[in-house]
C-alpha cells in the first residue's frame, strides 16, 4: 500500500513526529509544509495526484491543525476526494481547533487529536504507532522540551536551528527529508550536520545583530511588549527566549519579510492564541502563535500599529 506522510516543516516536533510514522510505515513518501490557505492547497495537490497513480493508499498527517474555515472546507473537500479514491487518512496534531472542523475531520478519517496543551504531535504518534520503542521515545522526549521549552537550559537547540537552515535553503524538502530519515533511524546528528551547522550560524549571528535594530518596545496596557523585524535565518522560539532573558517585556512579537508574525509570551496572563486570532489565518497555542499582517511587510510603521491593535483586541 502507497503511504504518504504529510508533516509541519517549520520544528522538531513537525519533523520528529514524521520520524516516529515513518518508522511505522517505513516505505512510506515524507513531504513538509507550513500554515496557510496557500500550504494547504499545495500539500493536498500533491497528495491528489500521489493517488491518481495507486488505486488504494494511507496519508498520514501530522503536527498540523486547522485554525481557518477556508482551511477546513479545502481540507474537508479533499479528504473526501480521497475516500472515493479509496484512500484513507490518519490525523494526529496537537494544536487547538475550531469545534465544527474537529468534528468535520473525525467523520472522515482517523484522528488523534490532544490539545490540552500538554503533549506534542510527536508524544501522540509514539503513544499510537510505536509505544515502547527506544528511538521513538528518545525522540517525543526531544520534541516535548523543543515544543513546550520546558527545560531550556538543557535544551539543545541545534536541531531547531538546523530545521530553521534547511527550511530557507536550496533543496529545503530533500534536506528536511534527510534529518527525519536520519532521526527514524535513531541518528540524531553526524558531521553533515555539524558541517551545516556551522555555515548556519556565520549567517544567523549576524542576521540576528541587525533584527536587534529594529526593535521597538511599547506599553500596552499593562505589558510591555516587544516589536522585532526578523531576517530569514533568525529562529523565532529561539529569538523570542533570548530577548526574554535580556530585555523586562512580557511579550515578543517578530515580523519577517512575508509579513508572518512569530507570538511567544513571558507573562501567563496574555493568550498568544487570543492575540493571533485578530490576524489573518492565525492560530496556535496559549503560549506560542502565529498569523499573517495585512500591511506591507516593508512598512514597519504599519506592521507594529496593526500588532498593537491585535493585543489590544485580544484583552478587551
Amino acid at each position: 500500500m502507497r503511504v504518504i506522510i504529510c508533516s509541519h516543516e517549520a520544528d522538531i516536533d513537525g519533523i520528529y513526529s514524521a520520524s516516529v510514522a515513518l518508522m511505522k510505515f517505513p516505505r512510506a513518501n515524507l513531504s513538509f509544509y507550513n500554515y496557510g490557505l496557500d500550504n494547504f492547497k499545495k500539500m493536498f495537490d500533491y497528495i491528489k495526484n500521489e493517488s491518481k497513480k495507486s488505486t488504494t493508499g494511507l496519508v498520514v498527517i501530522s503536527d498540523l491543525g486547522i485554525n481557518d474555515d477556508k482551511v477546513s472546507a479545502l481540507c474537508v473537500d479533499s479528504i473526501q476526494y480521497l475516500k472515493r479514491r479509496q484512500w484513507s487518512v490518519i490525523w494526529v496534531d496537537h494544536h487547538p481547533w475550531q469545534k465544527k472542523s474537529l468534528m468535520s475531520i473525525r467523520k472522515m478519517c482517523k484522528s488523534f487529536h490532544n490539545s490540552s496543551g500538554k503533549k506534542c504531535a510527536t508524544e501522540i504518534m509514539y503513544e499510537k504507532f510505536m509505544y515502547k520503542n527506544k528511538i521513538a521515545e528518545q525522540l517525543k522526549m526531544i520534541a516535548h522540551s523543543s515544543d513546550f521549552m520546558s527545560d531550556i537550559k538543557r535544551h539543545d537547540s541545534r536541531v531547531s536551528e538546523l530545521i530553521h537552515f534547511y527550511r530557507n535553503s536550496v533543496n529545503s524538502r530533500q534536506k528536511l527529508e534527510f534529518l527525519a530519515q536520519k532521526a527514524s533511524n535513531g541518528i540524531l546528528w553526524d558531521s553533515d550536520m555539524q558541517e551545516d551547522y556551522v555555515k548556519f550560524l556565520k549567517v544567523a549571528d549576524f542576521q540576528k545583530r541587525e533584527s536587534l535594530k529594529t526593535l521597538t518596545i511599547k506599553k500596552i496596557l499593562s505589558f510591555d511588549v516587544a516589536f522585532v523585524f526578523t531576517y530569514p535565518y533568525v529562529q523565532a522560539s529561539l529569538f523570542s527566549h533570548e530577548l526574554f532573558s535580556n530585555l523586562m517585556v512580557d511579550l515578543v512579537m517578530l515580523i519577517n519579510r512575508h509579513g508572518k508574525v512569530s507570538i511567544r509570551r513571558n507573562s501567563d496572563r496574555l493568550s498568544c492564541s487570543k492575540i493571533a486570532a485578530y490576524l489573518v489565518e492565525g492560530g496556535g497555542h496559549e503560549f506560542a502563535s502565529g498569523g499573517m499582517l495585512k500591511s506591507n511587510p516593508k512598512d514597519l510603521t504599519a506592521c507594529i500599529k496593526e500588532m498593537e491593535e491585535a493585543v489590544v483586541k485580544s484583552l478587551k
